[in-house]
């Protein structure tokens, strides 16, 4: 998902509605409180799409370590 955002965005109607439905398919998985459920979800991908779009190596691993601790 994290890949694919971007694009996304920019498409058709038909392949946002295919994306959301993927996502709501994550969410329906995973159980429990939605909107904690939905913010994990953000937070991890969010976290991969801020740690690809740097040219530091360290700062991306600190992104992604920071995401990991917080989410547990």
């Amino acid at each position: 998902m994290a890949a694919l955002a971007q694009e996304v965005a920019r498409s058709t109607s038909e392949i946002k509605a295919a994306l959301e439905l993927g996502f709501v398919e994550i969410l329906s998985v995973r159980g429990g409180d939605r909107k904690e459920v939905i913010f994990r979800a953000a937070a991890m991908i969010g976290g991969v799409v801020l740690a690809r779009s740097g040219q530091d190596p360290r700062l991306s691993d600190e992104i992604l370590e920071s995401v990991r601790q917080k989410l547990g």
